[in-house]
């Protein structure tokens, strides 16, 4: 009796396994960098060639209002790794050089998480993340996160890796691609400056570029996007690349993919910031039982897509552990209406650029707190040293595009703007008596929710005081 009731619960334990296996799900995350939510085809830009990303949003979902958290290349990612807004996470600003910020001990990271259960985990490309030891990563190929034909191939790579068992494992790979982060901080500042085996450089005429409203329509303005445009380009073949590794592999019908940039372009009133050039981002998800072609009004953050991973792979967690919630179960809704809010934090971008906001949006409004109101902004260092800002500077120029540089410089403590009537944040109406009582709403809403969170910035600071007393 006692040796039946060992086998039967041998064969138990054999089914589990094998049903485990069956059911595990991998993950493609496909990372660009400083890429604005207009700037790929189907987001509705007629100039820009992104054949692969719109085939992707042909297959699955666009959500059309996605938020980074943070216009900084490297706290984006840790809000993107952990499922936590930056003031609880800890890496405030940059990981490398002088900036030395990383993300607490006590924070559990994706890759963690995936790697306890059993996942083959895979970064290729940029990382910007720290300490390492946070992220167990099995696969961390050494090469230029720009050439993406070789990218491409380190993909195929590990997703052709068999374990030792005949069942391949379960994997979660990120692509983190460099492009379409400007390439100097000197002379146009973007651009594909050389070329790389197996692709060809799409060039774009100055000429034929839609100047976005935020910035000022010039030739200089003209001929930089011109350079970003083609490293979009450049990094959508890639993307195109990966995608076809991934079918090859057989694994694409298991396969989550979802498709972001770290936040958005590098110029002012965008990078550093929490205007829409600067966090709102494109945001393209494919599953297997995606509706295809479907466009989703939900207001995403990237505090979400740690927990939606962790949902698709079956990866238990503590929802209260993280900022953020699984999106699968709206995915294809058109318009889901517990899904109107989003919540942004910043605290800084490098060690020269610290300036902390808090920032609730709404479908049609959006409210900023600038925390340090008093202090003008400090533009992040790869925003100063451009060729934009520092034609600005040398020319003693009043504005930037619809926004004078005293608006940009110096901001209110609390920011209010109408995103359907103003789409590009210039009149502010904090102060306007007709939405008292939406601001007051807004301001409510926002501190209950950075309370619950134990934001630490709230032993100091409060909305509508006047200084620190």
């Amino acid at each position: 009796m006692l040796f039946q009731l060992r086998q039967a619960s041998l064969w138990l334990v054999l089914v589990s396994l094998v049903v485990s296996r069956a059911e595990a799900k991998n993950v493609l995350l496909l990372i660009s960098d400083n890429q604005t939510w207009h700037d790929v085809g189907c987001y509705g830009n007629e100039v820009v060639a992104t054949p692969n990303l719109d085939r992707l949003a042909s297959e699955g979902v666009r959500f059309r209002q996605a938020f980074a958290t943070t216009a900084s290349c490297g706290p984006s990612r840790a809000v993107i790794y952990s499922g936590l807004l930056t003031h609880s996470n800890g890496q405030y600003a940059h990981p490398h050089a002088e900036h030395n910020q990383q993300i607490r001990p006590t924070v559990t990271t994706v890759f963690e998480r995936l790697k306890k259960k059993g996942y083959r985990t895979g970064l290729i490309g940029k990382d910007h993340i720290k300490p390492m030891e946070k992220y167990p990563i099995d696969f961390k190929p050494r090469g230029s996160s720009r050439d993406v034909v070789w990218m491409a191939k380190q993909a195929e790579e590990f997703l052709n890796i068999k374990s030792s068992s005949s069942e391949s494992e379960p994997f979660f790979l990120v692509l983190s691609y460099s492009d379409p982060h400007p390439t100097s901080r000197d002379g146009i500042g973007w651009g594909a400056v050389r070329d790389y085996p197996g692709y060809q450089t799409l060039k774009y005429d100055p000429d034929d570029i839609n100047v976005p409203g935020f910035l000022p329509d010039t030739a200089e303005v003209r001929e930089s996007i011109a350079g970003y445009y083609q490293q979009i380009s450049r990094m959508d073949f890639g993307v195109g690349l990966a995608l076809q590794a991934l079918e090859k592999s057989g694994t694409a019908d298991e396969t989550l993919v979802i498709f972001i940039s770290d936040h958005g372009t590098s110029e002012p009133g965008a990078m550093g910031t929490h205007y829409e050039p600067g966090v709102r981002v494109p945001f393209i998800v494919r599953t297997p039982n995606a509706k295809v072609g479907h466009v989703n009004e939900a207001l995403v953050a990237f505090t979400d897509i740690t927990p939606t991973i962790l949902d698709w792979t079956g990866t238990d967690f503590d929802t209260s552990e993280v900022h953020g919630r699984s999106f699968l179960p709206v995915l294809n809704q058109q318009d889901p209406p517990e899904w109107r809010s989003a919540l942004l934090s910043h605290v800084g971008h490098d060690v020269f650029a610290n300036y902390p906001m808090r920032t609730l949006r709404h479908p049609r409004y959006k409210l900023i707190w600038n925390l340090t109101w008093q202090a003008e902004y400090p533009l992040p260092i790869d925003t100063y040293e451009r060729r934009l800002w520092d034609g600005i500077r040398k020319n003693a120029a009043t504005h930037i595009g619809p926004r004078t540089v005293e608006q940009f410089l110096n901001r209110p403590q609390l920011e209010l703007y109408d995103l359907q009537a103003d789409p590009w944040e210039t009149k502010n109406l904090a102060d306007q008596p007709e939405h008292a009582s939406r601001k007051a709403a807004m301001v409510k809403e926002l501190v209950s929710k950075l309370e619950k969170q134990g934001d630490p910035w709230l032993r100091k600071y409060r909305p509508g005081t006047l200084s620190q007393r």
